[in-house]
Parts: structure tokens; C-alpha cells; sequence
């Protein structure tokens, strides 16, 4: 009975372990999904701001891509989220239907 009983804790121990694990790691991705997004923001804060997204898996390394739309106009770019520094922006001209 007692190595049913130290068998059923352990599975229950391993279970909140990995549970407290996992809901860490998604914490910490939303921090950094939400410090991306409003580094982003400020960085075309000069501009009218539509909308702004950042893709969830980093394209290389820790370079995350992403977009912001104004306007008529879409701009592209990838941000470091070591440096939080924005590089190789694209400008798109969209036409609204």
C-alpha cells in the first residue's frame, strides 16, 4: 500500500511541477510579446497608429517580425528582443476597398 501511496504522490507532485512550469513560460511569453508590441508602438508613435501585431515565434535567433498598419500605408520590420531595437523596415502602399 504505502509504494501505491509514494507512486500516486509522485505522479500528483510531477503534475503540479509541470503545470507550474508551463503556466511560467507562458507568462513570461506574454510579457514579452506585450513589451515587442508597446516597443513597437512607441517607435512609430509619431504616426496614426491602425493596428499592430507581432508574429509569436522569433524568424532567427531573437528577431521577431512584425507590422504596423496606418493609414494607407503598411510598414514591415523585425525587432530584437535582446536590444528591443527595430531594423530592416518595409513601407507597403495598401489600397482600402
Amino acid at each position: 500500500m504505502k509504494k501505491i501511496l509514494k507512486f500516486g504522490l509522485g505522479i500528483v507532485a510531477g503534475a503540479a511541477t509541470a503545470h507550474v512550469v508551463y503556466h511560467g513560460y507562458k507568462s513570461m511569453e506574454e510579457n514579452l510579446l506585450r513589451e515587442l508590441t508597446d516597443t513597437a508602438r512607441q517607435h512609430f508613435s509619431d504616426e496614426k497608429i491602425d493596428v499592430v501585431w507581432i508574429f509569436e515565434d522569433p524568424d532567427h535567433g531573437a528577431y521577431f517580425k512584425g507590422g504596423v498598419v496606418n493609414g494607407n500605408k503598411a510598414i514591415s520590420f523585425e525587432i530584437n528582443a535582446e536590444t528591443l531595437e527595430i531594423s530592416s523596415e518595409k513601407n507597403t502602399k495598401i489600397k482600402l476597398i
